[in-house]
C-alpha cells in the first residue's frame, strides 16, 4: 500500500529483457483470529537444504499493519526460525498501518542466550516449564515445551535431545500475525512483509600461531618445547568457522647424567621428561548454536599426559673377565607416565609403571675338534630380559555434560594391573650349517583378587613364592623352538630341513566360571586354561644338474651338455601338526609344549580332547627346461592332503581335504632378429608365452547324524593362457593375449560347469602431426586395445542328465586414448571407448559410448619459511 509500480530507471522500457520493478512483498490475510492464537506463512527450505544464520549478526525485515487492531495493541508481527513448528525461535513487535518504519531488527545474541539457558535447565534434569520473564499463559500457553523469554524474544523447545532449533541449521521461516488483545472487533487481520534478509556479517578475525624452541646445551642435555593455539575463527577462504579455540603445549627434555661421573665408568644414563597438554574451547556445543559461555559446569576436551623415564647401561667393555660377563650385557631402564583426560560425558586417569632388567649376552666362539667336526662350545646368543609392570586407571562416566549434583554418586570404573613379565632366548650353532634356537616367554598376575569369589579363592590357591616373595599366578606363557640345518656343500645336492614348533598358554582370573578336574560334575574346581601348539617340518633340496653330470659322466661333455639345459630343480616336503584346547583344568605335559609325540599326543592330553586338531603334509617340485631355439620350458607339482578333527559332543569328526596341481607349466620364447636378417627390417623383438594349469581339490566330512553318507566336495580347473608381443621398427608395439579357463565343481551332488574366455589385442604407437596442421613439442601417445570376455555357468542337479544354464554374459569393448605433453606444466588428452555388455539369460543389452577429454595443469611454488 502506497507503493507505486515504478522502475529504478527512466529508460527502463528501452531495454532488452524483463524489467523487474519493486520489490515482491508477502501479504497475509487472517480471519477469526483469537486471543493467544496466531496466523502464519511458513518456508522451507528442502530443495536448497539447510541455511547458517551464524555467519551474520542479526535478521531484518519490514513490516506493514493494515486495518483495525494494528495500532490498537491487539495484533503484533512476528518472525520465526527454527527445526519446525515445536523447536523455533519467535521475535514479535508491533507494527503500524501508516508506514513501513521503524525496520525489525532482530539481534541473534539475544536468541542465543535463551537458547542455551534452555540447554542448561534440560542438562540438569529440570522438568519443560515456561519461564517466568513469559508473557501470561493466554500468548504463552505450556505444552510441555521449554520456553524462555526475553521481551519480545522467544526460544520455544520440545524436543532439546532431538530436534532443537540451530541457527546453524535453519530448516524453516516463518512469518505472521499474534493476537495479543482483545481490544477491539477484528474481522480480518492483515499484514505485509518485505524484504527479510540478514545483515551485520560476522567478520571476526581469526588467529593462529604456533612456536617452537629447541636447546641444546653442549651434549649435557637437550630441551624442546612446543606451544600453539588456534581460535575458533580461524579458517580458509571458503570456510566456515570451527568456533572452537585448539590449544596445545608440550615439553620434551633430557639430561644425560653420564656427563657427571667420570668417563672411566663407561656408562650411558640418560633421563627423559615429556609433558603435553591440550585442550578444546568450544564456543558453541558440537554441531549446535548453544553458547557454551552461559552453560555453567560444561566439561570442555581437556588433556595432560606426563612421561618419565630413565635408562643404564655399559657402552665400554671391561678387561676384567667377571665385569665382562656379569656388568656389560646388563642394562636397567624404568619409566612412568601419568595422564587425564576430560570429554564431555567422561573424565578418565591413569598412571603406569615398568623396570626392566635386561641382559644380552653375544660371546666370542670357542671351539673344538671331535669326530672330525669342528664344535662350538659357548652360544651365538644369549638373552633374558625381566620387567616389573604396574597402572592403575579409573574411568567416570556422567549422564549430561554438565555437572549435576548427582556426579558425586557416580562410581567409577576402575582398572587395576600389576604383572611380572619374563623372556628369554638361546641360540646355539654347535657346528656350522646348524642353528638351534629356544624363546620362553612367561607373565604372571601379581594383583590380589581377594576371597569373596570363587575365582578370588582359586587365584589365591595357585599363587606362588620365590625367595619368599610372593610372585603371583602365570597367566600367558609362550615356549618358541626352531631348528634348522643347512650343510654346507659343495657338491650337486644342497639340502636344507628345518623344524618349528610353537606353543601358547593363557590362563584367565576373571573368567565368569571355573572348570572342574573330571568332567563337569567332578573333582576339584581350577581356573580355566587354554593352550595350543603348532609343528612344522620342512624338507627340500635344490639340485644342480651340471654338476651332478659332471659326477656321473665325468668329461662327457655331450651328457653334460645335456644336463646343463635342466635348472632350477627344486623339491620339498611339508609336514604340519596343530592342536587346539579350551577351559581345560590342567597344565599339558613339558612334552607337548615343547611338540613332542606323535599324532595322537596333538590330538588328546590325557583323557581330554582337543577342541580341534590338524595334520597336513604337501610334496611340491619344480624346474626349468631349455629346449631348442631358445625355447625354455618351466613346470611345476604340487600336491597336498591333510585332516582336520573337529570336536563334536564327545567325538572327534574328521573331515579330510586334498589337491593337486599338475600338470602345470609354461613355454618362453624370446627373440630378437640379428642384424642383416630380413625380419630385422621391420621387427625388432617378439616374446611368446603359453601357460597351462590343471588343478583338482577335494573334502570330505561325515555327516552330521548317524551313519549319514559323507559330505563330498570336489572342483576341477584347466586354465590355458597364450600371450604373443610384437616390437616394431618406430616404436610400434603390437600384442595379443588371452585367457581360457573351464572349471567344474561338485557339492551336494550337483554340478556346476564354468567356462570363461577373454581375448584382448593392443596397439601402441606415438606419433607427431604435421606442423602445418598443429605444432607440438612432444609426440602424442596413442593407445588402440580391443578385448572380448564370455562367461557361461551351468546347473546340473543330482540325478538330471541336462546341465540348465543360469549365467551367460558377453562383454566387447574398444578403446582408443590419444595424450601429449605441453612443456612444461601442461599435458591434454583424448579417450574414446564403445562398450557392449550382453546378459543373456535376462535379455538384456547395453551398449555405451564414452568419450571423455582432460587437461592437467601442474604447478610448483616455493617454500615459506
Amino acid at each position: 500500500p502506497g507503493v507505486f509500480d515504478q522502475a529504478d530507471r527512466r529508460d527502463a522500457g528501452l531495454q532488452l529483457g524483463v524489467t523487474q520493478i519493486n520489490e515482491r512483498s508477502m501479504r497475509l490475510l487472517a480471519r477469526g483470529l483469537q486471543l493467544g492464537h496466531r496466523a502464519e506463512a511458513f518456508l522451507r527450505f528442502t530443495a536448497e537444504g539447510d541455511k547458517n544464520f551464524l555467519r551474520y549478526k542479526r535478521l531484518r525485515v519490514w513490516a506493514r499493519g493494515r486495518g483495525p487492531g494494528w495500532e490498537d495493541g491487539d495484533l503484533e508481527f512476528f518472525l520465526k526460525a527454527g527445526k519446525d513448528q515445536d523447536n523455533f525461535y519467535l521475535y514479535h513487535t508491533p507494527a503500524r498501518t501508516s508506514s513501513w518504519e521503524p525496520e525489525v531488527v532482530i539481534d541473534f545474541d539475544r536468541w542465543l542466550v535463551l537458547r542455551a539457558q534452555i540447554e542448561l535447565a534440560y542438562l540438569r534434569g529440570d522438568t519443560a516449564r515456561v519461564s517466568p520473564g513469559c508473557p501470561d499463559s493466554t500468548l504463552v500457553p505450556f505444552d510441555s515445551a521449554y520456553v524462555m523469554c526475553d521481551g519480545p524474544y522467544i526460544v520455544h523447545v520440545r524436543h532439546p535431545g532431538t530436534a532443537p532449533p540451530n541457527l546453524a541449521q535453519v530448516q524453516e521461516m516463518a512469518a505472521g500475525i499474534l493476537r495479543v488483545n482483545d481490544r477491539v472487533f477484528v474481522d480480518q487481520a492483515e499484514v505485509w512483509v518485505d524484504d527479510i534478509r540478514l545483515s551485520d556479517v560476522v567478520q571476526d578475525v581469526g588467529l593462529a600461531g604456533a612456536v617452537d624452541l629447541s636447546l641444546s646445551a653442549a651434549n649435557v642435555a637437550d630441551l624442546a618445547v612446543s606451544v600453539s593455539r588456534r581460535d575458533g575463527d580461524f579458517r580458509q577462504l571458503g570456510e566456515d568457522p570451527s568456533y572452537v579455540t585448539d590449544n596445545a603445549a608440550s615439553v620434551a627434555g633430557t639430561v644425560r647424567l653420564e656427563r657427571f661421573v667420570p668417563d672411566h665408568w663407561g656408562i650411558s644414563a640418560p633421563v627423559t621428561v615429556r609433558y603435553a597438554s591440550t585442550s578444546s574451547e568450544p564456543f558453541y556445543r558440537n554441531r549446535t548454536d548453544v553458547r557454551t559461555d552461559v552453560l555453567q559446569g560444561l566439561r570442555t576436551p581437556q588433556s595432560t599426559a606426563a612421561s618419565y623415564g630413565f635408562s643404564l647401561r655399559r657402552v665400554r667393555r671391561s678387561s676384567a673377565p667377571l665385569l665382562h660377563w656379569l656388568v656389560d650385557p646388563l642394562a636397567l631402564s624404568g619409566s612412568y607416565a601419568t595422564g587425564d583426560a576430560r570429554g564431555d560425558f567422561s573424565r578418565a586417569t591413569s598412571s603406569s609403571y615398568s623396570v626392566t632388567a635386561a641382559y644380552t649376552l653375544v660371546p666370542s666362539a670357542t671351539t673344538a675338534r671331535a669326530a672330525g667336526l669342528r664344535l662350538r662350545l659357548t652360544p651365538a646368543g644369549v638373552r633374558f630380559n625381566s620387567s616389573l609392570i604396574g597402572g592403575d586407571a579409573a574411568r567416570f562416566s556422567f549422564q549430561a555434560p554438565v555437572t549435576r549434583p548427582s556426579d558425586s554418586l557416580v562410581v567409577p570404573a576402575v582398572s587395576r594391573n600389576k604383572s611380572w613379565r619374563n623372556n628369554g632366548s638361546l641360540d646355539l650353532v654347535p657346528v656350522r650349517g646348524l642353528q638351534v634356537r629356544f624363546d620362553l616367554t612367561s607373565l604372571r598376575d601379581l594383583r590380589d583378587y581377594g576371597d569373596t569369589t570363587t575365582m578370588g579363592r582359586l587365584v589365591r590357591l595357585e599363587r606362588r613364592s620365590l625367595l619368599g616373595l610372593d610372585v603371583g599366578i602365570e597367566t600367558q606363557r609362550s615356549l618358541n623352538t626352531f631348528v634348522t640345518l643347512t650343510p654346507q656343500t659343495s657338491g650337486w645336492l644342497r639340502p636344507r630341513a628345518s623344524v618349528t614348533s610353537t606353543f601358547t598358554f593363557t590362563r584367565d582370573p576373571n573368567g565368569r566360571q571355573p572348570v572342574r578336574e573330571i568332567g563337569d560334575t567332578a573333582g576339584a574346581f581350577r581356573i580355566p586354561a587354554a593352550f595350543a601348539n603348532s609343528r612344522r617340518l620342512d624338507v627340500g633340496a635344490q639340485l644342480d644338474p651340471r654338476r651332478l653330470g659332471g659326477k656321473l659322466f665325468g668329461d662327457s661333455a655331450r651328457a653334460v651338455g645335456m644336463l646343463e639345459r635342466l635348472s632350477s630343480v627344486d623339491l620339498s616336503y611339508g609336514h604340519t601338526r596343530n592342536s587346539s584346547f579350551n577351559r581345560s583344568a590342567f597344565t599339558p605335559s613339558f612334552g607337548y609344549q615343547l611338540a613332542l609325540g606323535g599324532r595322537e599326543g596333538f590330538r588328546r592330553q590325557g583323557s581330554v580332547l582337543a577342541a580341534s586338531a590338524a595334520e597336513n603334509t604337501s610334496l611340491q617340485a619344480g624346474g626349468a627346461l631349455r629346449l631348442l631355439l631358445g625355447v625354455r620350458l618351466t613346470t611345476s607339482y604340487r600336491r597336498t592332503s591333510g585332516v582336520t578333527w573337529v570336536l563334536r559332543g564327545d567325538q572327534q569328526v574328521p573331515i579330510r581335504t586334498q589337491s593337486r596341481e599338475w600338470p602345470s607349466g609354461g613355454l618362453h620364447w624370446s627373440w630378437t632378429p640379428a642384424r642383416g636378417h630380413p625380419a630385422g627390417r621391420a621387427l625388432t623383438s617378439l616374446t611368446a608365452q603359453l601357460s597351462y594349469r590343471k588343478s583338482e581339490s577335494g573334502s570330505q566330512q561325515p555327516a552330521l547324524t548317524g551313519a549319514g553318507a559323507a559330505s563330498i566336495t570336489q572342483s576341477a580347473t584347466r586354465t590355458l593362457t597364450p600371450t604373443l608381443t610384437l616390437t616394431w621398427l618406430g616404436g610400434v608395439l603390437t600384442s595379443f593375449d588371452a585367457s581360457s579357463e573351464r572349471t567344474e565343481q561338485l557339492s551336494a551332488a550337483n554340478r556346476f560347469r564354468s567356462v570363461r574366455g577373454q581375448q584382448n589385442a593392443t596397439l601402441s604407437f606415438a606419433f607427431k602431426p604435421p606442423a602445418s596442421l598443429v605444432r607440438l613439442k612432444t609426440n602424442i601417445r596413442t593407445t588402440a586395445r580391443y578385448s572380448v570376455s564370455d562367461n557361461t555357468t551351468c546347473l546340473q542337479p543330482a540325478g538330471q542328465p541336462l546341465c540348465k544354464a543360469y549365467v551367460d554374459s558377453r562383454q566387447t569393448q574398444a578403446q582408443l586414448t590419444m595424450d601429449t605433453e605441453f612443456p612444461p606444466n601442461l599435458s591434454a588428452g583424448l579417450q574414446m571407448a564403445y562398450l557392449v555388455n550382453e546378459e543373456r539369460q535376462a535379455s538384456r543389452k547395453i551398449a555405451q559410448l564414452v568419450i571423455t577429454a582432460f587437461v592437467s595443469l601442474t604447478t610448483t611454488v616455493g617454500q615459506l619459511r
